[in-house]
């Protein structure tokens, strides 16, 4: 799986297969390693990143896309 922006994503035609997005990063490696073994999808968008220094806390939205 490769990472990729949302305009390269729509260029190529790609289809939008899904979206999460939360506080828990390690739900989000956990997702990516079971996309893996689907074919349908191919890329990835980190399509926002928020971390608070002082609370040590971060909230990703992360989207999929796929042919």
């Amino acid at each position: 799986m490769k990472e990729i922006n949302k305009n390269r994503a729509n260029e190529m035609n790609l289809k939008l297969i899904g979206r999460v997005g939360n506080s828990d990063f390690s739900k989000l490696i956990l997702l990516i390693e079971r996309l893996k073994e689907n074919k349908n999808a191919m890329y990835y968008a980190m399509d926002l990143i928020l971390y608070n220094q002082d609370t040590e806390k971060g909230e990703y939205h992360v989207s999929f896309w796929g042919e």
